[in-house]
């Protein structure tokens, strides 16, 4: 879905914003401090009902008030609404009725955010890249969540167990579900991942002259030996009981960031090293049935006119919402000529259009 019309009230230092969205490009500016991202996490709220720069509910809620309350309409009249409160449950509302699940906002507004920590996709462990996987799936493969949830259930309990000292027979039921559920996500994974590095290579080649390949870890059998989970589970029940944890399966899975044969991480500038994970998140965009909304902060820190213009006009060409903030205009003002766009202002979290 677009969104048309969003409405802030105290969110940290904005009493009360309302912004008019253009179906396509949206430019904040501000200096530091004046509240800008302050919009983005707002629009993120409504994705994921959390913020995306503190899991806790009191830093961004605005000194002095008990709520925040941010309000969405899109431009099929539809309305989305989110109130966060430091002593109350939060409150969702879509189209004026209660909701208690955050994963239907998710999927009302799917959203990827591009902040200063995108870097920990290649600079974190393989739980990051996981969870980059595990968005995309969550979209696109409807019945991938309950699998997921399932699996984690019968993880726990096989942990408790190697923590307990169990022995081996005890863990044979649990490995066998551990197994079956493990297979049908590595069936889902792969489908996905090879729709999504055909799409990421599509657009990479557009961005950017730098090399990258991706892989797939489906969390064992690194090899390729053709040996089940179960067959692993059994020959590594020893080190799991030692260490207390199980070593193989689909939560150890990752998504593999190459450049000319050696780890991006360890190549890559940090302009290049963005320009890659931008066209990584945008893949997993294009492959959703309907509208993204893509939030980036601060664009052009590390990323050189060359590449912005080489984004800007792939992203015109291409399906999404956009929301961009920066300090100064004249950041983005080369790039602006050929968009439909709007923009705003924010000082000390006054907006203004």
């Amino acid at each position: 879905m677009i969104l048309s019309d969003l409405r802030i009230h105290h969110l940290r230092n904005i009493s009360e914003a309302h912004l008019t969205l253009n179906p396509k490009f949206n430019f904040i500016y501000g200096v530091n401090g004046s509240g800008k991202t302050s919009i983005l996490e707002a629009l993120y709220l409504l994705s994921c009902g959390h913020s995306f720069r503190s899991r806790e509910i009191s830093p961004i809620i605005s000194r002095g008030q008990s709520a925040l309350t941010v309000f969405s309409r899109f431009t099929d009249n539809s309305t989305i609404s989110i109130q966060k409160s430091s002593s109350q449950p939060t409150q969702i509302k879509l189209n004026n009725q209660f909701c208690y699940s955050t994963s239907q906002l998710a999927y009302a507004v799917p959203c990827q955010i591009f902040y200063a920590d995108i870097f920990q996709i290649i600079d974190a462990g393989p739980g990051v890249r996981r969870s980059v996987l595990d968005w995309g799936l969550f979209h696109v493969k409807h019945n991938y969540l309950s699998l997921w949830k399932d699996y984690k259930r019968v993880l726990k309990h096989r942990n408790v167990l190697l923590k307990n000292r169990s022995s081996y027979q005890n863990c044979i039921p649990w490995d066998r579900q551990l197994d079956e559920l493990a297979t049908q996500m590595d069936v889902l994974r792969k489908e996905y991942f090879d729709e999504l590095k055909t799409v990421f290579y599509q657009i990479i080649n557009q961005l950017t002259s730098s090399s990258c390949t991706i892989d797939y870890y489906k969390g064992w059998d690194r090899k390729n030996t053709g040996k089940s989970l179960m067959d692993l589970l059994a020959e590594h029940y020893s080190s799991d009981l030692q260490k207390q944890y199980t070593q193989y399966g689909p939560h150890q899975a990752d998504i593999l960031i190459y450049s000319d044969d050696a780890k991006a991480k360890q190549i890559l500038s940090r302009g290049q090293q963005k320009i890659i994970l931008i066209a990584l998140k945008l893949a997993q965009g294009q492959l959703l049935n309907g509208d993204c909304l893509y939030l980036f902060d601060d664009l052009p820190a590390e990323l050189d006119r060359n590449h912005q213009n080489k984004l800007f006009q792939y992203l015109n060409s291409n399906k999404g919402q956009y929301v961009f903030t920066c300090i100064n205009e004249s950041e983005f003002s080369p790039f602006l000529t050929q968009l439909n766009f709007n923009t705003f202002t924010v000082d000390s979290g006054i907006v203004t259009s």
